[in-house]
């Protein structure tokens, strides 16, 4: 979110200073781990859907203006169990996914089982579920995509300070004091998309809304690599009654990983930044693949060749925080975005930095004000 604001205000002709403890794109926060899923029909909700279009429409911007390839529209599949338990995370996804892939005009396809056991026999679905297929879904390269856009923002006279860290923010009247370890600055507007270091600098009314989950991405060796490339298969959501069973496979992008990478989710056990367990054991490993990958899907196999902690930093209802501070109108919170927002980003950014500029954006921003995020 921080490199989108950047990269955006600088072509709106703004004055940008963007500052990071780290050097973006790093493996300490959330955009790691070569790839995000991203979904035109997103089933979160119709709120998302102009943002992960535009932001669809920016990326082959940033392609053709910095060479590099930022979207693989590889497709996408969808499982569901067919009787979710209501209140769940995702609920009937499939459904919904398909209602808003039609009323936005999006190709989306329900499948019968067994179809798509024929289609993709590496995928071991039961015939007791539900699954869809968006054609135009796909992967962006998330750690790609941020070094683009500050090298965009860089050329468009940004200043981006690394290895400087914010210790407070003062809101004054009129403009905002933001001091690190480094320095003091002033300036009209902060975008404060810290990620899950969110709540050392967030008021305590936004604080309370977030917390912070530790997730383990693995890659695993496969039979056939060339089978489970962007070019040869869609990415997997497979979604189960509980969420800490939900798995999701990724193909393999050109010059990525060579093995198929393969993720879960938990939001049951919470951290922070500083104190999560950052190794992978074996034994999360072994676990990991017996229970969840083994069943599900035909030729990857139990070697491991790398694996990484990811942190998601959520609000209560797993919608985004994305509004005027509590302290000054001066200050914009963005980016707790509870483990989808990689592929809205871009989109984010821009309208952030249009309302900014113009005090106004062009895509509506009000779905994910502070009072959305109550239960």
């Amino acid at each position: 979110m921080g490199s989108a604001v950047a990269y955006h205000a600088s072509r709106l002709g703004l004055s940008v200073l963007g500052i990071d403890q780290f050097e973006p794109p790093h493996d300490l926060g959330s955009t790691k781990a070569e790839t995000r899923i991203t979904r035109l029909a997103v089933g979160e909700g119709p709120q998302y859907l102009p943002f992960v279009a535009r932001s669809h429409e920016i990326w082959r911007e940033l392609e053709d203006e910095a060479g590099v390839q930022l979207l693989h529209e590889c497709g996408g599949i969808i499982i569901t169990e067919q009787e979710p338990i209501p209140g769940q995370r995702w609920e009937d996804f499939v459904t919904e996914t398909a209602r808003i892939a039609e009323r936005g005009g999006i190709d989306y396809q329900v499948l019968d089982p067994a179809d798509l056991r024929r289609e993709r026999p590496w995928i071991n679905v039961p015939d007791d579920r539900n699954a869809g297929f968006e054609r135009t879904a796909g992967l962006v390269m998330a750690e790609r995509a941020v070094e683009v856009q500050l090298a965009m923002a860089r050329r468009r006279g940004g200043r981006i300070h690394t290895g400087e860290t914010v210790e407070v923010i003062e809101p004054e009247e009129g403009y905002v004091t933001v001091r690190t370890d480094a320095g003091a600055y002033e300036a009209t507007n902060v975008v404060l998309a810290t990620g899950p270091w969110f709540s050392e600098l967030a008021a305590p009314e936004h604080r309370e809304q977030v917390s912070v989950t530790r997730q383990v991405v693995y890659w695993f060796e496969v039979d056939d690599l060339d089978a489970f490339t962007t070019e040869a298969i869609p990415f997997v959501m497979w979604i189960a009654q509980r969420d800490e069973d939900y798995i999701g496979l990724f193909p393999m992008p050109p010059d990525g990983t060579p093995a198929v990478k393969i993720l879960g989710e938990q939001f049951l056990d919470t951290t922070d930044a500083r104190s999560v367990e950052r190794e992978v054991s074996q034994s999360e490993i072994d676990t990991f693949f017996e229970v969840h990958v083994a069943p599900k899907f035909t030729g990857v196999t139990r070697n491991c060749i790398r694996s990484a902690v990811c942190l998601y930093t959520n609000t209560t209802d797993d919608h985004f925080l994305i509004d005027t501070d509590p302290r000054s109108e001066h200050i914009t919170v963005m980016s707790p975005c509870s483990g989808h927002g990689f592929k809205h980003s871009t989109a984010l950014g821009e309208a952030v930095a249009q309302r900014i500029a113009t005090g106004t954006s062009t895509h509506d921003l009000t779905p994910f004000r502070s009072r959305h995020q109550n239960r």
